[in-house]
């Protein structure tokens, strides 16, 4: 607790040891299983002979600059990197901080679901190495550390064998990234058996960017990395939530619940007041599974995380309400809030009530927290 408040945050990472995925993966591609190999005189995790991040130049993360900051950074976290980024150390920043559980998901993971895999069977095996690590790291402290699973979307029908056999070991969420994979948004009709399979599971999906993915990004058109990601994350993240309202997804699956994460929240209020605007414009002429209003879906089924330090936070409150948005960090990653993003929440000019909302009340159920 914190103040008096419980504290959930929907946003944090697994740093994964290089070494994880031979040591995880399934025997027979543990030959293949990602690893850090040199590439143009760099040592990168590499997979399938490829770099897990698109190296082109578009969005790059291997600027000096940008590693330079990154260096900087880390430097918060002088716990957690003695630790190893150990569950040990994990808890232990958790308890300083008055941190009662975190939504946790994969970053090298994350990074590797943006790139095509010409070996399906091998990218199962990947997230099946990744999912049984991470459930195994969060078994120190089940109820404080939730798991979201990885699943291997460029293959639909893995992704629901995926999703069925780690729902049953304990995951407690599924992490997806926004982009479009191999020619697929999420409201693709080949996603329509993976929807089905996890409204029965009874978790939801949050859906949170990475960065330099070979897939399509609004990261794309910026040549550093930094003008990427200030781009990326929340216009990923709002075509995301377009896609699963005006395509009827929401509509089909009406207990599939959603967390934004790592977008901010600011944009919430316009996004909103934009798909409105086009549905008094032309209600669903073009959309004939959109059967009611675009807020009435955002209402019923999503949520959206805020950082600590979000100015337009009070008007998301006042022009949405304090029902739809959660809290998050970033823990560990440098360009996050941890910890400072606490006390600026605390700060901001919201009521008592609208902070333990957003703290522990709206996000708790979705993820097994009473």
């Amino acid at each position: 607790m914190r103040n008096g408040l419980k504290v959930l945050d929907t946003d944090c990472h697994q740093m994964e040891p290089a070494g994880m995925w031979a040591e995880y993966i399934d025997p027979k591609f543990a030959d293949r299983a990602p690893a850090r190999r040199e590439f143009n005189g760099a040592q990168l995790m590499m997979v399938e002979d490829e770099p897990i991040t698109n190296q082109t130049g578009s969005y790059p993360m291997d600027a000096k600059e940008f590693r330079d900051a990154t260096l900087r950074g880390m430097q918060r976290f002088v716990k957690a990197r003695e630790g190893q980024f150990s569950a040990a150390s994990r808890l232990a920043d958790m308890a300083d901080e008055g941190v009662d559980a975190q939504v946790i998901y994969p970053t090298v993971g994350g990074q590797l679901l943006g790139k095509p895999f010409k070996d399906e069977a091998l990218l199962l095996a990947c997230c099946q190495a990744y999912n049984d690590w991470s459930l195994e790291y969060c078994s120190a402290a089940p109820k404080k550390l939730i798991m979201a699973a990885m699943l291997p979307m460029q293959a639909p029908a893995l992704a629901i064998e995926e999703a069925k056999r780690v729902a049953a070991k304990g995951a407690g969420a599924f992490y997806l990234r926004p982009n479009p994979t191999n020619g697929r948004n999420l409201h693709h009709a080949d996603y329509d058996g993976l929807w089905t399979t996890i409204e029965t599971l009874g978790k939801p999906i949050c859906i949170h960017d990475s960065g330099s993915p070979y897939w399509p990004s609004y990261g794309d058109r910026m040549e550093t990395h930094t003008s990427g990601h200030i781009i990326a994350h929340p216009f990923e993240a709002m075509v995301a939530m377009m896609s699963l309202i005006w395509f009827g997804v929401i509509e089909r699956f009406p207990r599939l619940k959603v967390v934004h994460v790592e977008a901010d929240a600011g944009w919430l209020p316009y996004w909103l007041q934009r798909m409105e605007q086009h549905y008094e414009f032309s209600g669903n002429a073009e959309h004939p599974l959109l059967k009611k209003r675009p807020t009435e879906y955002f209402k019923s089924n999503f949520l959206v995380a805020c950082r600590g330090d979000e100015m337009t936070l009070p008007a998301v409150i006042d022009l949405v309400g304090d029902d739809y948005v959660t809290f998050n960090t970033d823990y560990p990653h440098p360009d996050g809030t941890w910890p400072m993003g606490f006390e600026a929440f605390e700060r901001q000019d919201i009521s008592e009530a609208s902070r333990r909302k957003i703290y522990w009340d709206n996000g708790a159920p979705l993820f097994g927290l009473s």
